[in-house]
């Protein structure tokens, strides 16, 4: 089997699981209680916060954990809207047209408040330019926010001269950082926000943190007993969050290593798919620092995704059409694709790849190959 969904979730990092395991049975206090089960849970949450924030470069008072990407976008969404309607920002939340559904939908929650969304056009690669990003900044919204990387296409945004121009209208400027998190350095010069989720770099599902810079903290999402000094309701889970920290630990310490393995698997999917199927197109930027290593969209003409996603299954490789969120959900064209120029034709045809720690080195070369003879099969049924 070739696991080639990274994107979708990553497997648990050994160094995540051994650093569950105490807080999964013997270590089972309530981090709020005051004896010493509740003291030792608050310190192993807090030297987790430590070691993510130090992965990152800010302060450990500057995360506060979630539940993952989705509860992340959803708080930096509602913290602005909160700010609008208090007079200190318009009305207007930009957001580029190719985020994750989760904040796409949880900006279309706040027109019930009054706030509207504005969009930011991506490029045929999937890239925001700063000068987009600029216009969208002359309506004075309450709220910019952009990827730092596409789940779909891969494009790593110009993160740092957006923020920048943010700082200099005096916006706050979030971004989903969930899929660049432990993949690719970060920089949090001119973030404010920025929301991440444990799965997608070897952590245990149902985690993440959201980064908000000091001096800027968050309106509360979830109301409750103090927890996360009053910015975030709900017991914390123990055990998940030293998890996260310890496979956070574990990207970072990797991350230059795997990205030029995935880069090297990457290419030999190419050459091998293009050698068999000159006409397959691949979408978002192809340079080294322009994308997420590993990440794939190849639009495969005439041929359904979502029926090759499941000949591929039998031929043993996992991979996706389009987002993974997507896929039990209304059948529809992947609104990144069309975004970027796409016909809902081409968009229905188009296959996501990506590679990680679970994959060897041959795997990128062999999965073509595996999907070079699933395209014969299905020609051949057509015929």
């Amino acid at each position: 089997m070739i696991y080639a969904d990274h994107a979708a979730t990553a497997p648990l990092d050994p160094a995540a699981r051994a650093a569950m395991e105490p807080y999964l049975a013997q270590e089972f206090g309530n981090p709020s209680a005051l004896y010493r089960h509740g003291l030792a849970a608050r310190r192993a949450v807090e030297l987790a916060r430590q070691r993510i924030a130090a992965c990152l470069g800010c302060a450990p008072e500057e995360i506060y954990f979630t539940s993952g990407g989705s509860e992340g976008n959803s708080w930096a969404v509602w913290h602005a809207a909160r700010a609008a309607l208090s007079g200190q920002g318009g009305g207007v939340l930009a957001v580029s047209a190719i985020e994750h559904h989760s904040l796409l939908r949880a900006c279309d929650s706040m027109k019930a408040i009054g706030c509207r969304t504005r969009l930011l056009r991506p490029d045929g690669r999937g890239v925001i330019s700063p000068e987009e990003a600029e216009r969208a900044l002359a309506h004075h919204p309450a709220l910019l926010s952009v990827q730092y990387a596409n789940n779909e296409v891969g494009a790593v945004q110009p993160i740092r001269a957006i923020a920048a121009l943010c700082r200099a209208h005096g916006v706050l400027f979030h971004t989903d950082a969930v899929q660049a998190v432990g993949h690719i350095p970060l920089s949090l010069e001119g973030v404010d926000l920025l929301s991440a989720s444990a799965h997608k770099f070897g952590g245990p599902k149902g985690v993440g943190f959201l980064y908000a810079r000091r001096g800027d903290r968050p309106a509360p999402l979830i109301s409750g007993g103090g927890q996360e000094r009053g910015a975030r309701g709900g017991t914390e889970p123990v055990y998940a969050i030293v998890g996260m920290a310890a496979a956070l630990e574990a990207a970072c310490k990797r991350r230059e290593a795997l990205a030029g393995q995935l880069r090297r698997m990457e290419a030999e999917f190419r050459a091998v798919l293009r050698a068999g199927c000159p006409q397959a197109v691949f979408r978002g930027p192809d340079g080294a620092g322009e994308k997420l290593p590993g990440l794939i969209s190849v639009t495969l003409p005439g041929v359904r995704a979502e029926g090759m996603v499941y000949r591929m299954d039998l031929a043993g490789v996992c991979l996706s059409a389009g987002a993974a969120c997507d896929q039990r959900g209304r059948r529809e064209p992947s609104h990144v694709l069309t975004a970027l120029g796409l016909t809902p034709e081409e968009a229905e045809c188009t296959l996501r790849l990506s590679f990680g720690p679970a994959n060897a080195p041959e795997d990128g070369a062999e999965t073509a190959r595996r999907l070079l003879a699933a395209l014969a099969d299905t020609r051949g049924l057509a015929g």
